[in-house]
């Protein structure tokens, strides 16, 4: 039987055991035993992908979860036939890492995708990796599902680097394991304590730790998390992956540091800096923030850290006025969040949610609602782009909760647009409206005098501008929405400053990209390379994700010339990083 006569029985083969309620897991295992398949190619064949089409569908899901936001180490055809092949010499050698994301790609546990042959020519480190991960079935990407997270969830929590978690009070860190952006790269393992993580992902009981947030000070954990992550070099840094914490092991932990009290202090030194040393570093916290606002990217992260980190040794090593132990605790909150904003746009996101949650634990030290609330608020937008609305939503009500009438107007109006984008995701259109329409009567009664100096970027544009944007999700599946999320995309590219190019890049694109929608593509084609114009500006990771989405979108309708020419000018883009 030729390959084209082997494809047509297959697919009718595949349709009569969907039909029969199989699942693609039993579909796999009969196309092994029946085709003599390795267990790569069955699941793939499984679903009836060519090498092409996982490939895609690998990318699109490594992006959209962070494991690979820029497409540094994109799968390709070629190579996925070499991972699905071996051990067959000259061939790839798929790492644990690959195979937690093929798994999540395939919707099957880990264990699925290997046999015999692969475990007796696995590396014993491998092995010992594999061995730790719990058996359990996933869930296919892109198909709604209330489960569990599935294995690539939890290997990317096993990858977290190990001292880091520890300076968080986490003592069931596993593994720390360099992910291979070169082809010809070894995966490196270190052995680390045994896998303590329930298979929701929750850590075990952690109150015994000597680093638990309840017998540390909010100083110490800073203090070592930065120290920590500044001896990490750039290289090391791009090779870690360090899970984002999802479900009840995020928002337990978020509840239980809201609630945590400071622990008594032991006797310091009194020399300590004054009110002019605290000005000044507040004037820096000031300008680091408004250089992450403006331009976007991680470019002067270590800077923030570095400062960060000295800020807490200072409230580490000395006592001072209680009046200066709360400014130093704001400022330590204040900086925490800019390290996490810049982590996050350069593709780090578990360590953004590490210094989300110190920033959190820092500003509820200061007794600072305000800055709680905007922590909150940025670790539910996080979630939002993991497709992870529900916890959003629980992280915006417990924002809602703090703020309790002790926040400013701009504050109250970001949180509504907070909450309208997790309604937007569940699709409850009622309800965006109605949070949008809050957020609305909030912003007519802001008084710039009065609002922190952080909450000046929310302002109509961005009102405007994630509006738009959340319609434009909506209306790629209800096309009917598309010339509302058009008028909203208008007038935030109209109204967006020069003073935040991260935000009008992506106000830009989204345009270009309802366009596309609309089936206007000349038009979306010259919205396209203005967007393109100031991508370029930026070297947000946040950008480049959004522009490797609208380039699939474009793809697709490259039938149309400026389309097409577009698109080659954004793959430039996209491969120059």
């Amino acid at each position: 039987m030729g390959k084209l006569g082997q494809r047509v029985e297959q697919d009718e083969l595949r349709a009569r055991m969907r039909a029969a309620g199989m699942s693609h897991d039993e579909i796999a295992v009969e196309f092994a035993r029946r085709y003599k398949l390795r267990p790569r190619v069955a699941h793939r064949v499984a679903y009836g992908w060519t090498l092409q089409q996982a490939a895609n569908r690998i990318n699109a899901h490594a992006a959209r979860t962070g494991v690979d936001p820029d497409g540094i180490a994109a799968m390709t055809a070629p190579r996925l036939s070499e991972l699905e092949n071996w051990p067959v010499p000259l061939r790839r050698r798929p790492t644990p890492q690959i195979l937690a994301l093929l798994a999540e790609v395939y919707g099957t546990d880990v264990h699925n995708l290997i046999d015999l042959d692969d475990r007796e020519q696995m590396p014993s480190g491998d092995q010992l990796l594999m061995n730790t991960m719990r058996r359990g079935g996933g869930t296919v990407v892109g198909q709604p599902s209330s489960s569990p997270p599935t294995v690539s969830t939890a290997i990317d929590r096993a990858y977290s680097d190990a001292v880091l978690e520890r300076a968080l009070g986490i003592v069931v860190s596993v593994t720390a394991v360099s992910v291979n952006t070169e082809p010809n790269c070894v995966a490196t393992t270190r052995p680390l304590p045994v896998l303590g993580r329930t298979p929701t992902g929750d850590p075990r009981d952690d109150k015994a730790s000597p680093m638990a947030p309840e017998t540390s000070s909010t100083a110490e954990l800073v203090s070592r998390f930065t120290r920590d992550d500044l001896a990490v070099d750039r290289r090391e840094a791009a090779r870690t992956v360090v899970g984002v914490l999802v479900g009840a092991a995020l928002l337990e932990r978020v509840e239980r540091w809201l609630a945590a009290s400071e622990p008594f202090p032991t006797p310091r030194r009194t020399a300590g800096v004054g009110y002019q040393e605290i000005e000044q570093i507040e004037h820096a916290a000031r300008i680091f923030r408004a250089w992450d606002n403006q331009f976007g990217g991680g470019l002067r992260r270590k800077a923030v850290v570095g400062q960060l980190a000295e800020v807490a040794d200072e409230l580490h090593d000395f006592s001072h006025p209680a009046d200066l132990t709360r400014r130093l605790h704001s400022a330590m909150a204040d900086l925490a969040e800019t390290a996490a904003t810049m982590s996050w746009d350069s593709g780090q996101g578990g360590i953004a949610q590490r210094y989300y949650l110190l920033a959190l634990r820092s500003a509820r030290t200061a007794d600072d609602p305000a800055s709680c609330v905007n922590i909150l608020a940025g670790m539910a937008r996080q979630q939002f782009y993991l497709d992870r609305a529900a916890e959003g939503l629980e992280l915006v009500r417990l924002a809602q909760d703090v703020a309790d009438g002790r926040v400013t107007p701009a504050v109250r109006a970001m949180l509504c647009t907070r909450e309208a984008w997790a309604y937007a995701k569940q699709g409850r259109l009622a309800a965006f409206r109605r949070a949008t329409s809050r957020a609305q009567d909030q912003l007519r009664d802001v008084d710039p005098a009065a609002e922190p100096y952080w909450i000046s970027y929310f302002d109509q544009a961005e009102l405007v501008g994630v509006t738009g944007g959340r319609l434009l999700d909506v209306a790629h599946q209800s096309p009917g929405y598309a010339d509302e999320a058009a008028s909203w995309l208008s007038q935030s590219v109209e109204l967006r400053g020069s003073h935040s190019l991260r935000s009008a890049a992506l106000d830009q694109l989204g345009f270009a990209e309802i366009r596309l929608v609309q089936g206007e593509f000349d038009e979306a084609a010259r919205l396209g390379h203005d967007a393109l114009t100031t991508v370029e500006q930026t070297r947000s990771s946040r950008v480049r994700v959004k522009l490797a989405e609208f380039y699939r979108h474009a793809e697709t309708r490259t039938s149309a010339r400026p389309v097409a020419e577009l698109c080659a000018r954004i793959k430039l883009v996209l491969n120059a990083g």
